[in-house]
Formats: C-alpha cells, structure tokens, sequence
C-alpha cells in the first residue's frame, strides 16, 4: 500500500499506532521463529495477537492503511 499509495502523512497518534503495530508484529515474528513448544511461548503469542487485533480493530493492512490516512 505504501508503494502505491506514497508514505502517509499521519499525526502523533495515529504515527504512534502505525509503530505499535509493527512493534506487535515483531514480537510475534520472533516468538513464533523460537520454535520453543512452551506454554508461556504460546500465551505470549496470544497475548501481542490479542492486542493487535485490537489495535488494528481487525481490519486489513488495506483497509487500516486507508483508515489511518482519512482520520
């Protein structure tokens, strides 16, 4: 989205969700590529998929990308 539709102009607070959100992103990359079968792993994967599905209020990259720049 970004290479089509350019770098969005966002204020403070939607800035600071986009990096949230890639922070979230990462962390569950990481945990996923331990490969650690532990119960702990596992709640903590739940636990940034919880909280990303309600950052991104369980819209599309597409659809989010678009609600970020009209707000």
């Amino acid at each position: 989205m970004k290479l089509s539709k350019g770098v969005p102009h966002l204020n403070h607070d939607r800035h600071s969700r986009y990096f949230n959100i890639v922070a979230i992103e990462f962390h569950i990359d990481q945990l996923k590529k331990i490969r650690f079968s532990s119960g702990t792993v596992f709640k903590h994967i739940n636990k940034f998929e919880d909280k990303l599905e309600h950052i991104t209020k369980g819209l599309s990259p597409e659809e989010l990308f678009l609600e970020m720049v009209e707000l």
